[in-house]
């Protein structure tokens, strides 16, 4: 799994550090949240970091197009060391073949797993079989407790319980699962951090991921108390590179923080 872990010299504890790792969206061979900066020169700066990073394709996700191309390229540049996305669906054969190219992760998106709007877990691939543990990792897109496809723009009547339960059970949790909020990614509101709380509490030993409005590394922090791993994007992104620490700094990677 991607994570940093926290040292100190000082003697302080630090707090825990878990999983987490940032989406650089392309759009037109474009960087939305960092305009005039080059994908492929962001990209090797986060990794030179040792930043865990994930290329999603904006362009595949909206059906622009269905060329993998920009992906496939990417990793076999960063062998090893790069989560990709964009409309991945299940029994794609696009899937194999990145991470035989070296990806280290692929996401399948809510689109391809709830096509139309349908739980069909029967329509789902041996997961188990489809990559090693820990390679995929299954995005489910909610808005207000309800499955939302198509980049946030087909609302549901499936529920996220139902879903969750269905990926948890397929994969028998040996895969990770994202959980987006639409409206917190889309209006930068803050994460519905109790209804995060009621997810972790019925499920305490499955691998899941956050993404919408974290904005800070303590909110990261927060998530993983609770054993969340974390995914941010814009807010990482935006001048400058990194996310606000207790300090009132800009931090890259993870600052350590007291214990309170």
């Amino acid at each position: 799994m991607l994570s940093t872990t926290l040292t100190t010299t000082t003697g302080a504890s630090p707090a825990p550090c878990g999983d987490w790792r940032v989406n650089l969206d392309v759009h037109h061979g474009r960087v939305p949240a960092r305009p005039g900066t080059r994908p492929s020169q962001l990209l090797a700066d986060l990794l030179a970091e040792d930043v865990p990073a994930a290329l999603i394709d904006l362009d595949r996700s909206t059906g622009a197009t269905t060329s993998s191309t920009l992906l496939e390229t990417a990793v076999r540049r960063h062998p090893g060391r790069l989560w990709v996305g964009g409309r991945l669906i299940p029994r794609d054969p696009t899937v194999p073949r990145l991470l035989q190219a070296g990806a280290a992760g692929v996401l399948l998106g809510s689109t391809g797993l709830f096509p139309a709007g349908r739980l069909d877990p029967n329509a789902w691939p041996d997961f188990t079989t489809l990559a090693r543990d820990g390679q995929l990792m299954l995005s489910v897109d909610m808005h207000e407790g309800r499955i939302i496809t198509d980049g946030f723009t087909r609302p549901t009547q499936l529920l996220l319980p139902d879903a969750l339960n269905a990926l948890l059970d397929a994969t028998g949790g040996l895969q990770p699962v994202l959980i987006t909020d639409a409206r917190a990614a889309t209006q930068r509101t803050p994460p519905p951090w109790q209804t995060l709380d009621n997810i972790a509490s019925r499920h305490p030993h499955a691998p899941l991921w956050y993404a919408g409005g974290l904005s800070s590394w303590s909110d990261l922090h927060r998530l993983w108390h609770a054993g969340w791993g974390a995914v941010v994007g814009r807010a990482y992104l935006s001048a400058p590179l990194g996310l606000s620490g207790p300090d009132g700094r800009t931090h890259r990677t993870p600052p350590t923080e007291k214990r309170t």
